[in-house]
């Protein structure tokens, strides 16, 4: 499955290419036909519209993966039909088409595609009366593709840490409150369209400023970072967690009602209290919980949990407290 980021960017190279193919191709299909070439002609025109028919199907159905193949062979089917219809001087539109492949598909099927390119491309190249210009073209057109490969690796990896740095915590490594609030969106919408529970668990380290007023900051990030992994290590497979902001943390918990929401919590404020101390410091937290209901916006239902959690620390801190209905 792509990340976000990658399938927009996969999504509007499939769009360019077919706005490429409408107004680069379309115009040498209506030359050719007019010069009395049908078939070259015909073949522009099915590339034009295999083109246009893609980029409705990725618009349509958002599956992008399968658009970004598709429009991979398209093209390269098309450079090869382009090649060997026409003249070797054409063999420039290899060039495009090896680069292509690289930002459509993952490394693996796209050095497979461009070397099955290249290797039919070889017969073309051989047709050439000097051997060495024709070897020239298939070096050229290999070399070009590892350059590619390389600044396309590079890319993904570059775009890969920006996802990561867009998306954690740096300090505990834990996602952020960017990602808490699209999965809240998320949860929403599989509950107005399918009608999955979903809670929110927000807790709230008790104390945490005495950490830092009496051992300092350095302490206090201490903390946050091992709370962040009996969280991670004692929450379910389904459920996310999230650091909100300074000693306040969010679990979303799918598929799980009220009750499950406490359960989950309770086990939780119990781990924290057994097994986190600091400097003879016992480390506790207080919880609030609260289950989506029927039109309600992430913010309410964010709020209740929260509300929830506050009640916790007036009640004496060291608890669970849940939101009415």
């Amino acid at each position: 499955m792509l990340d976000g980021s990658k399938q927009r960017f996969q999504t509007r190279l499939v769009y360019l290419f077919a706005a490429m193919a409408t107004f680069g191709v379309l115009p040498f299909a209506i030359l050719r036909y007019l010069d009395g070439e049908y078939l070259k002609a015909v073949i522009d025109v099915l590339i034009v519209c295999a083109a246009a028919m893609n980029a409705f199907f990725a618009w349509r159905t958002h599956r992008i993966a399968e658009a970004s193949f598709f429009a991979a062979i398209l093209y390269s089917g098309g450079t090869l039909a382009v090649l060997y219809l026409n003249s070797p001087m054409y063999f420039f539109w290899l060039f495009p088409a090896i680069s292509a492949n690289f930002f459509l598909l993952r490394a693996g099927p796209a050095i497979a595609v461009n070397a099955l390119l290249i290797v039919a491309s070889l017969p073309l190249a051989m047709r050439l009366d000097d051997s060495i210009a024709g070897a020239g073209m298939i070096v050229s057109a290999t070399f070009a593709g590892c350059m590619t490969y390389v600044f396309a690796r590079l890319t993904e990896k570059q775009q890969a840490l920006l996802e990561r740095f867009a998306s954690e915590d740096a300090l505990t490594g834990l996602a952020n409150r960017r990602m808490l609030d699209i999965e809240m969106r998320r949860c929403i919408q599989d509950f107005n369209r399918s009608g999955v529970p979903a809670s929110v668990i927000v807790l709230d380290i008790d104390n945490f400023k005495t950490v830092n007023d009496l051992w300092g900051h350095q302490h206090g990030d201490e903390l946050l970072i091992n709370i962040s992994r009996v969280l991670s290590a004692r929450t379910r497979k389904t459920d996310r967690i999230f650091r909100f902001g300074g000693e306040e943390f969010v679990i979303i918990a799918r598929s799980t009602t009220l009750d499950g929401a406490r359960k989950v919590a309770e086990e939780l404020r119990e781990q924290i209290a057994a097994h986190l101390h600091h400097n003879d410091q016992e480390i506790t937290a207080s919880f609030g919980c609260a289950q989506l209901q029927t039109n309600e916006t992430a913010r309410n239902w964010f709020d209740r949990a929260d509300q929830a959690m506050y009640v916790a620390k007036k009640q004496g801190k060291n608890r669970v407290e849940v939101a009415g209905y």
